[in-house]
């Protein structure tokens, strides 16, 4: 999102040219990365299950397609970027927290 006018060009002819699959691709490597970070982070109780990484990536994903639909300033992208650590921050939070 360094240039949005490239991201959204990009985005407007993604399902034309392998897009899903590829979006595929980059969710599975996505999602495992995280994992790994997420098992050697020192300042967890422990570690999300699969499916809460999935939620925030996906709920990354929206607000992502949300914004190349929009075709967003500078501004806006910065503004998403502080929103969407935030939102990740918590969420994170919340879900390795151990449960009573």
């Amino acid at each position: 999102m360094d240039r949005a006018d490239i991201s959204v060009a990009l985005y407007q002819v993604a399902a034309d040219v392998g897009g899903p699959a590829l979006i595929k691709r980059i969710n599975q490597r996505s999602r495992k990365t995280v994992e790994a970070m997420l098992e050697t982070a020192s300042d967890i109780k422990s570690p999300p299950d699969k499916f809460a990484i999935d939620i925030m990536l996906s709920a990354m994903a929206g607000a992502m397609r949300s914004l190349l639909e929009a075709g967003p300033s500078p501004v806006t992208v910065r503004k998403a970027r502080e929103q969407l650590v935030l939102l990740c921050q918590s969420y994170m939070t919340a879900a390795t927290a151990k449960r009573v």
